[in-house]
């Protein structure tokens, strides 16, 4: 399984590809993508809907990406790169919101002994779900969000004890 975390202006997107296909922010997405030529030259098919997208790189994790004439900036990091920043440090207490985003739901409260791997809350980002799971296991001592609530990308969701 490769993971990706691709950056497009404020928002931010976890891509998994595996053999039995792609999921973006935990979501199961149907499409394949054809490369069509070696100067960067792609055609995404989702459904009935075809898209040519023009990809270029300047080397250094961003890529410029040209579609129906828009052109837009992202930066991509693998799961290797992102190795060097977690929503939560292990030594860290505190979990921060990985993308800007609603809190949808909120599925731990204060005094809640917690596992790691657990969903502590769901976030909604560009009317993508992303389900956001404690890294390690303790007691939830604070929670700083609400159901509804606008979170920007780092901003503190809950403090573990």
């Amino acid at each position: 399984m490769a993971v990706y975390r691709i950056t497009i202006g404020e928002n931010e997107y976890e891509i998994e590809v595996t053999e039995e296909g792609v999921r973006i922010n935990g979501e199961e997405v149907k499409a394949d993508l054809f490369k069509l030529n070696d100067a960067g030259l792609f055609l995404l098919n989702h459904g009935e809907e075809k898209l040519e997208l023009h990809l270029t790189s300047d080397g250094d994790n961003t890529y410029m990406i040209t579609a129906d004439g828009q052109q837009i900036e992202a930066q991509v990091e693998t799961d290797q790169g992102q190795k060097r920043r977690k929503i939560m440090l292990p030594d860290s207490k505190e979990l921060a919101a990985p993308i800007p985003g609603i809190v949808l739901e909120i599925q731990v409260a204060v005094g809640d002994t917690v596992e790691e791997g657990q969903v502590a809350c769901i976030l909604e980002s560009m009317k993508m779900q992303m389900v956001i799971k404690v890294p390690v296991a303790g007691r939830v001592a604070e929670i700083n969000i609400a159901p509804n609530q606008n979170v920007a990308k780092g901003d503190i969701l809950l403090r573990l004890e």
